[in-house]
């Protein structure tokens, strides 16, 4: 039977929290590496000298459908930031 007055009750909220601050900062690594991939995507694929490409032109290429979880919130996210416009 475990002792409700004993001082481990459960998880850590210290480890809890560094586990959570780690995560986030993977999360936030990701969305760095693809904002970064996107302008190379949008270089790539639009016509040299003119780094512009419709949605359509990003959506159907194969090989941001395989790079992007969620292409949608990588174009809104480097919009944020300031890198494209839309």
């Amino acid at each position: 039977m475990t002792d409700v007055n004993s001082p481990n009750k459960g998880p850590d909220l210290k480890h809890t929290l560094a586990t959570s601050d780690s995560v986030l900062s993977e999360q936030a690594n990701r969305l760095d590496e693809e904002c970064a991939q996107l302008l190379v995507d949008i270089r790539r694929i639009g016509e040299p000298g003119e780094p512009h490409v419709l949605f359509g032109q990003l959506f159907d290429d194969d090989q941001v459908a395989n790079y992007y979880e969620a292409l949608v919130g990588t174009l809104k996210s480097a919009k944020k930031r300031g890198l494209i416009d839309f």
